[in-house]
């Protein structure tokens, strides 16, 4: 259910922030980003448990690949798309920049869900 839900609380607050800005400028709930972060990761790192860092420690080519991708291929990537489309200096420092930017809590939050109802587990 809560994979089913996410895109929707997704696309309704992308919405709402569309529609109704105030709310979501510097004088309404931005002073509150930070601690929503702080919360919403630590809350992820509480559902990690002991087995959980073994595997790692058993298994390490899952997370060498991912740490790989996250910051070679990705600002390659980047490098690649700012090449292909001509982009301004400064465009294109934006999207290498993007391309080395961790992805963030809403990955792991769906990462999270996702492990909940992806049949594949790795071995």
């Amino acid at each position: 259910m809560a994979v089913t839900v996410f895109p929707l609380l997704i696309l309704a607050g992308g919405a709402a922030a569309l529609f109704f800005p105030e709310p979501f400028t510097d004088a309404g709930l931005s002073a509150y980003v930070n601690p929503g972060l702080m919360l919403i990761m630590f809350g992820m790192g509480l559902t990690l448990t002991l087995p959980d860092f073994a595997l790692v420690i058993r298994q390490p080519l899952p997370v060498l690949l991912g740490v790989v991708a996250q910051y070679m291929i990705m600002p390659l990537l980047g490098v690649a798309v700012a090449w292909a489309l001509q982009l301004s200096p400064e465009l294109a420092v934006g999207v290498i920049l993007v391309g080395c930017a961790p992805g963030g809590t809403a990955s792991n939050v769906v990462t999270y869900l996702a492990r909940e109802t992806w049949p594949f587990r790795w071995p």
